[in-house]
């Protein structure tokens, strides 16, 4: 349970999270159901009281279904109103409460389809107390019938008015009332209060914040939450690009795999467009990886202080710049990476820092921007460029605070690789990312890494998002590749197992 405010994005991650550590969306609103049950007859008189629960489709509904139960037992005599048709019923959770309802004879339940329901229904008018079950966090346009009238009807009665989770007619983002909103006497929060409630207080009454069970790792663990923001339904009108553009710096005269990984990476993460600027020698190799990437020469044998210009130049035709792959260790190439980091960094163009692009940032002073950068080290990297021995890399309370301090270091979000993945910000927060398996030590698989990110930081979504969610999808697909092929995996297994970490 948490007393700050969070955004409707986290709250869907946590419940999605706390899901898939195995508190199913069940769980979660029997829970719900019980905590608005106990503080209704904790501040009000219930026994031998008329109780009104107004439920709409969805799992808020669910959860004032649920509560029904436990107000009946509690001596009330409760009425619960469906606004709309029970075949209408979208959640499947709310869906077996009600048909619970069904089976109970002393609690009352009735659909109420359409506006002229609502109104002649006497209960609303009559009841002592009123709860609010209509609409929950989400709400993103104006209220329609019957809900409409229903809020008008709670809103006239004189009963005390309870709110579960946030008043309907709010938005639970920005706090703009949709026409009409519950002003509640009551507003019970589920977990964590939601941010648009601190902009509408005046809907709220009473502020009430209740535990329904998402255990404390939810929020620090990665999981089928951390995906959540990137799954993007794609408009029938959309055109190429409009999904992403991405760069990718990399390649020596030495080293071709390592930016054709990432780039076909990002391609299977979804985003449109990959281009890859690298050194003369291995411009045929990476053509030769796929016909899917688009591949330029720099013109020179390895990155060198001047093709900065020409690397900025096409970076403004993309949304998003990789570098870093395969790109060697020549102290003009770390002069140049550090003179195209400065550049990107004032353009404001998200970028994704690895391997030796990393290497190249370890003696410079450049600050980052830690919604739009990432870094992805391994323990190894780290060290180099926090420029001392980081203690114990088997601790995890040390590897987090390594991360942290790196994170603050160069004022850029942290992807700190290892069994299990550190994702830091400068603020201080972190996640976890536990998935992924000990057969993706092959090399390239950081490569891929690179690639998913890139690909999710073109979605505009913030740095930490995209780097949890990345690490996440990365070692998910490692261990659906391991399945296939055990110890003998390669990159380019885990690259062709990236889509179906999103059908999960």
């Amino acid at each position: 349970m948490e007393k700050d405010p969070i955004t409707t994005e986290e709250m869907r991650i946590l419940e999605l999270n706390a899901q898939y550590l195995g508190v199913t969306h069940s769980m979660l609103m029997q829970n719900a159901g019980r905590e608005v049950a106990r503080i209704v007859t904790k501040t009000s008189k219930v026994e031998n009281k008329h109780i009104a629960i107004l439920c709409g489709l969805g799992g808020n509904g669910g959860d004032g279904i649920v509560a029904a139960r436990y107000l009946d037992e509690a001596g009330a005599y409760v009425d619960v109103y469906l606004l709309g048709d029970e075949k209408a019923i979208r959640n499947k959770d709310a869906l077996l409460n009600w048909e619970i309802l069904n089976n109970l004879h002393e609690i009352l339940i009735s659909e109420l389809p359409t506006e002229s329901a609502v109104k002649s229904c006497r209960a609303i008018k009559e009841a002592d107390i009123l709860i609010d079950g209509i609409m929950g966090f989400g709400l993103r346009s104006k209220l329609r019938e019957p809900l409409l009238t229903a809020v008008k009807m709670i809103n006239k009665s004189t009963a005390t008015k309870y709110s579960i989770d946030i008043p309907s007619g709010i938005d639970s983002e920005t706090g703009v009332v949709h026409g009409v909103a519950v002003k509640a006497d009551h507003t019970i929060a589920l977990h964590a209060p939601k941010i648009g409630m601190t902009k509408a207080k005046e809907f709220v009454g009473k502020l009430h914040v209740v535990s329904i069970g998402i255990p404390k790792e939810a929020k620090y663990n990665c999981g089928l939450g951390d995906l959540q923001p990137f799954k993007q339904l794609r408009d029938l009108h959309s055109k190429k690009g409009d999904f992403g553009r991405v760069l990718v710096v990399g390649g020596s005269d030495v080293y071709s795999g390592a930016p054709a990984l990432a780039g076909m990476a990002a391609l299977r993460t979804g985003v449109d467009l990959v281009s890859v600027l690298a050194p003369e020698p291995v411009v045929s190799a990476i053509r030769s990886y796929s016909p899917n990437l688009m591949v330029t020469s720099l013109g020179t044998q390895i990155l060198l202080p001047e093709t900065v210009e020409s690397v900025i130049e096409h970076a403004k035709n993309n949304h998003v710049v990789a570098l870093g792959p395969g790109l060697g260790l020549e102290q003009q190439t770390k002069v140049a990476v550090t003179s195209i980091v400065e550049q990107l960094v004032k353009l404001e163009t998200p970028l994704v820092l690895d391997a030796d692009g990393l290497k190249a940032m370890a003696s410079s002073e450049l600050k980052l921007n830690p919604v739009l950068t990432v870094m992805t080290p391994h323990w190894g990297e780290l060290s180099i460029l926090m420029d001392e021995d980081l203690g114990d890399d088997t601790s995890l309370r040390n590897r987090v605070d390594q991360a942290v301090a790196c994170a603050k270091k160069f004022n850029s979000t942290i992807l700190l690789k290892g069994s299990v993945d550190v994702i830091a910000e400068p603020n201080g927060r972190f996640k976890l990312n536990r998935t992924g398996t000990s057969a993706m030590t092959v090399g390239g698989t950081g490569d891929v890494l690179t690639g998913i990110v890139a690909a999710l930081l073109a979605t505009d979504e913030s740095a930490f998002y995209a780097a949890a969610a990345a690490a996440f999808i990365s070692g998910v697909a490692g261990e659906m590749a391991f399945d296939e092929r055990g110890d003998h995996i390669v990159a380019t297994d885990c690259i062709e197992n990236i889509h179906r970490v999103f059908d999960m």
